[in-house]
This record gives C-alpha cells, sequence and structure tokens, in this order.
C-alpha cells in the first residue's frame, strides 16, 4: 500500500480514539500466525510459507435527531516469510454511510474504498486461482426507501464502482448500476419482492462495454421459530459482441437455535470479473455450522464452492473449521485449519492447507 493511503489511515485512528464517549464505537483486532502449504494452489507445489496477519477493525456510529452517521476504518496487515509464495500486503479499508429517516422514507449515501488479495476475491467468488495480486474497489451510492402501505415499501437505488489491479493479467473496469424493488408483506411471516436493474460495465483499453439488465422474484418465510427460507429467481440479458440470457437465482435456509446455528445456501449469478473485464456467470453453494461447546468455546465448520459457467470455467472449493474460546471479556483464542482445491478447466487438481493460531482482541464502547 502506497504511502497516500497508509498515512490518513493511521491519522484517522489517532484522532478516532480522542472520540466522546457519547458515540457508539467498537473496536476489534485479528492477530494470527498462519502456516499456508501450496498458497498459490499450483498443480505441483512449490512449497509452504508463513504469514503473520493483524487486522485492526474501527466502527463509529452516531445518531442525531432522524440522521445516523457510520464509519468504518480497518486494515488488514500481512507481512509474508517468503516473498517468493506469497507477497507481504497492507490492504486497508474505509466505508461511511450517512442516513436520514422520516416517518415514511429513509434516504442513504454509502461509500466505500477499499482493497484486497485477487487470490482471495477471486476464488471466493468464480473459483479462479489468479496472480498474487491487489485489487483496489472504490464505490459510492444513494438509495431511498419509502413506505407505501403498513405493509409495501419500494426502493430506488444506484451507485458506481471503480475496480483496477496492480497486474497487468486482469482488467481495470467501471461499472454504474441502477435498481427499483418493491417488497410487501403477503402475512405476519412471509414476504415477497419485485425488482429490476440496470447496469453498464466499461473496462479500460481493451474490450467492448456490455450492459445487463435483471429481473427477479423474491420470497422469504419464516418456517417455524428459528427457521428462515429465503428464495429469488429471475433472469439477466447481457448485451457485449452478441446478447443472451441466462436463469438467476439463490436459495437460502438457515436456522438459528439455542445451542446450534447453521446455514445452507446456493446462488447463480451474472458478475462483473476482472479477467475478462466483462460479465460472467458463476454458481456458488455454502453450508456452515456453528457449535458451542461451553458458554465461552465453540466450533464452526463450513464448506464453499465456486464454479465459472463460462466454457473455460474453473472451479474451487474450500473447507473450515475453526475453534474460538473466549479467554477474558476482550480476548480470545482462535485456532483454525482449511484446505482448497482448485480445478482449473482441463487441467489437473491442485490443493493447499493452511493452519493459522491466533487472537482476537475485541472492544465495544471504545
Amino acid at each position: 500500500m502506497s504511502s497516500r493511503i497508509s498515512t490518513p489511515l493511521v491519522l484517522a485512528f489517532q484522532a478516532l480514539a480522542w472520540l466522546p464517549a457519547m458515540a457508539q464505537n467498537t473496536l476489534t483486532v485479528p492477530m494470527e500466525i498462519v502456516r499456508v502449504s501450496n498458497p498459490d494452489l499450483a498443480a505441483e507445489s512449490r512449497g509452504s510459507v508463513t504469514l503473520y496477519r493483524f487486522h485492526p477493525q474501527y466502527t463509529l456510529q452516531t445518531i442525531q435527531g432522524d440522521s445516523r452517521t457510520e464509519l468504518s476504518l480497518g486494515g488488514m496487515i500481512e507481512r509474508s516469510g517468503n516473498t517468493d509464495l506469497s507477497a507481504s500486503r497492507t490492504l486497508p479499508s474505509v466505508r461511511a454511510l450517512w442516513e436520514n429517516a422520516s416517518p415514511v422514507a429513509v434516504f442513504g449515501v454509502r461509500a466505500s474504498l477499499e482493497e484486497a488479495s485477487t487470490r482471495e476475491t477471486e476464488f471466493a467468488e468464480f473459483g479462479r486461482v489468479t496472480r498474487d495480486s491487489t485489487q483496489r474497489t472504490g464505490t459510492l451510492g444513494v438509495s431511498w426507501t419509502r413506505n407505501l402501505t403498513a405493509d409495501s415499501s419500494v426502493e430506488l437505488a444506484a451507485s458506481h464502482a471503480r475496480l483496477s489491479y496492480d497486474t497487468p493479467l486482469l482488467v481495470d473496469y467501471s461499472e454504474t448500476l441502477g435498481s427499483v424493488a418493491y417488497r410487501f408483506e403477503s402475512s405476519a411471516n412471509s414476504r415477497y419482492s419485485l425488482s429490476a436493474s440496470a447496469s453498464r460495465l466499461n473496462p479500460d483499453g481493451v474490450g467492448e462495454s456490455s450492459s445487463r439488465g435483471e429481473l427477479g422474484l423474491g420470497y422469504e418465510v419464516d418456517l417455524s421459530e428459528g427457521f428462515n427460507l429465503n428464495a429469488t429467481a429471475g433472469a439477466v440479458r447481457t448485451n457485449a459482441l452478441r446478447s443472451k440470457t441466462d436463469p438467476v437465482g439463490a436459495l437460502r435456509l438457515t436456522f438459528t437455535g439455542e445451542r446450534l446455528d447453521y446455514a445452507v445456501a446456493w446462488s447463480r449469478y451474472v458478475s462483473a470479473g476482472g479477467s475478462l473485464g466483462a460479465y460472467t456467470r458463476a454458481e456458488s453453494l455454502e453450508t456452515s455450522l456453528t457449535y458451542p461447546f461451553t458458554v465461552n468455546t465453540s466450533l464452526s465448520l463450513g464448506i464453499a464452492r465456486a464454479r465459472s459457467l463460462e466454457t473455460n470455467g474453473d472451479a474451487g472449493v474450500s473447507a473450515f473449521a475453526r475453534i474460538r474460546s473466549e479467554l477474558t471479556r476482550f480476548w480470545a483464542f482462535t485456532l483454525g485449519f482449511e484446505q482448497r482445491r482448485a480445478k482449473p478447466f482441463g487441467g489437473p487438481t491442485a490443493r493447499g492447507n493452511s493452519v493459522a493460531v491466533g487472537l482476537v482482541y475485541a472492544h465495544p464502547n471504545f
């Protein structure tokens, strides 16, 4: 990260630490040591690397009259024991939200500036294995929600996003999006939504601009106490060198109980990607479970799979197990294991593992 970004971030943390106690604020600082084998998921592993991570996150929220303001500052500071296998990096994150509410409407403005590792983002969204590089994302968006009746509302939203990379292997691009959604409650425990959106993607330098339009129907129902089902179905029309229509949808089932929480989610979507500087079809499946052994110690398990639906699509699978134990009011111990598997189109399957040991400092009302 350049000094132009890191210096303001440090100064902002110092200034916010002196804010008056009347503001609601939290500070979370995870710290961990991670041992990763085959970090670039090559068919033939080049070895293992030790990573040292420091991930501070500060959130400030203030409410004054009808207005609410929220500011989040964070950063992932990662140092590598072998930069040939994994680069050392500092990834800042700044998010801001301002909302003004009246008895029947809410108007909001959001802005963010974030950096992330493409090794993480491309694998999670498309199952791709990419070069170890940095993705920078800046977004600005507005939304307006109005209650039409006691059981229905309409939302208008618009946003603009700019993504850039520090490698020529990925294409920088910008995307402008507008959407409208109508929501209504059909009963005390079920809700419907109708939505439509349109966006325009403009890659830098090479490639053609493309557009995307989507229509969707959503349904959410509380099946019983703790059980929730959320489903959406629709179609996406994209226009670039040629036009095509693809079905999209999502299904999510969650349960929250006294002794067990779990979630299962599937989605099929069309989103922008840096590998082609165009819209890409993909599919994902995720499952997670959290079980508390004691009041202070819990186990989390999860499996996630992402797959590109393009002709040369890749697939990636990750599975994890994590233990978290509260040591004191502000400190927690974490231990985790993760395995990743990548299946490039037409290539051999690659595998990699990681083991992480860490401490988390969390202080509400910092």
